[in-house]
């Protein structure tokens, strides 16, 4: 299913937009191929940016976010792979699952498989944000030989919880579920929807632009107004999260070179105990690469240039003595 609405790509071409960042991005989307993988309950989609035949790079957005969240790393990117970045199940222009079924961090290893078969991909590597680095970092656990190279952005490791709240949180979880109470509000205003939007913890320190840019793809218009277009399913809690002894294994099964980048200013529950236990058997345990930027949790979208540079060396996108190639850069309306 397509939604339409007044998009932030129209609103450039008719007032022009107050950065140059943003003009590449809009630059860019003109470039890019839409694309439409076909999976058992509809479609993914997303964008391909590239030669068709060049390497291959995965881009998996976070939580409640859409492929456009990569537009902005994008055009700091050399133009010599294929850049493919997917709307996940439920978000941006993707099908919903079926009303019978839950999405769940665990489920979306399934999806991803879905999505590399459609593809016709046999090895690739991987750029995650958030949620989406959660769920690279299983599936690269699970495919190791898909993978050449995996970077996750300010979230690599799947919450898990302790072995004593499992059936505590289990029934929580069913109950939120069955009882559904959650609906998604239609405004009459975009610009309070946006601006709510950017005010929220998730989008904390970034551009209001930036992230309306993002945003535009997960709104639809209505006769009475504007409202988003993501499964509300996706704001009730997971019914099963892993605990040490399903994540800690995963951890030490890493042997694919992974580059964890992470924000200054990220997510708060990157700080909580648990995910702090599991950054340090992370360190004992595992050959991760970490580096620390400065920016806020949607670091791909604020500090382009150190997280552009960080994935063009890690992932060797130019050759050695090769000058980088130039970005995508506006060219006018």
């Amino acid at each position: 299913q397509h939604y339409k609405s007044i998009t932030f790509i129209e609103q450039c071409e008719i007032m022009g937009s107050t950065t140059q960042l943003l003009k590449n991005c809009h630059s860019l989307l003109r470039t890019a191929d839409r694309l439409h993988v076909k999976v058992p309950w509809g479609y993914v989609r997303g964008i391909q940016v590239g030669p068709r035949d060049a390497p291959p790079v995965l881009m998996v957005h976070g939580w409640l976010d859409n492929c456009y969240s990569f537009v902005p790393l994008l055009t700091k990117l050399p133009k010599n792979r294929r850049y493919i970045a997917i709307d996940l199940p439920g978000h941006g222009y993707s099908s919903h699952k079926p009303k019978s079924a839950y999405t769940h961090t665990i489920d979306y290893i399934v999806d991803l498989e879905h999505v590399r078969r459609g593809l016709k991909l046999e090895q690739f590597s991987l750029i995650g944000h958030s949620l989406g680095g959660m769920i690279s970092g299983i599936y690269t656990a699970t495919y190791p030989d898909k993978i050449d190279k995996f970077v996750a952005i300010d979230g690599l490791l799947p919450f898990h919880q302790p072995n004593d709240q499992v059936v505590e949180n289990l029934r929580k979880a069913t109950d939120m579920l069955v009882d559904d109470t959650f609906n998604h509000k239609i405004y009459k205003d975009l610009e309070v929807l946006s601006e709510k939007i950017t005010r929220t913890v998730f989008y904390k320190g970034m551009d209001p632009e930036v992230a309306q840019f993002m945003l535009d793809r997960s709104i639809q218009m209505l006769p009475e107004g504007h409202q988003f277009t993501y499964d509300k399913r996706l704001r009730y809690p997971a019914l099963i999260r892993m605990t040490k002894d399903v994540l800690f294994p995963l951890i030490k099964s890493w042997q694919n070179p992974i580059l964890y980048l992470i924000a200054t200013d990220g997510f708060k529950q990157f700080h909580h105990p648990s995910y702090i236990e599991g950054i340090d058997y992370l360190n004992k345990h595992s050959t991760v690469k970490q580096l620390e930027l400065p920016g806020p949790h949607h670091l791909h979208m604020s500090n382009t240039e150190d997280v552009g540079a960080a994935v063009i060396s890690f992932l060797g996108l130019c050759k050695d003595g090769q000058d980088t190639p130039p970005p995508f850069e506006f060219k006018g309306l």
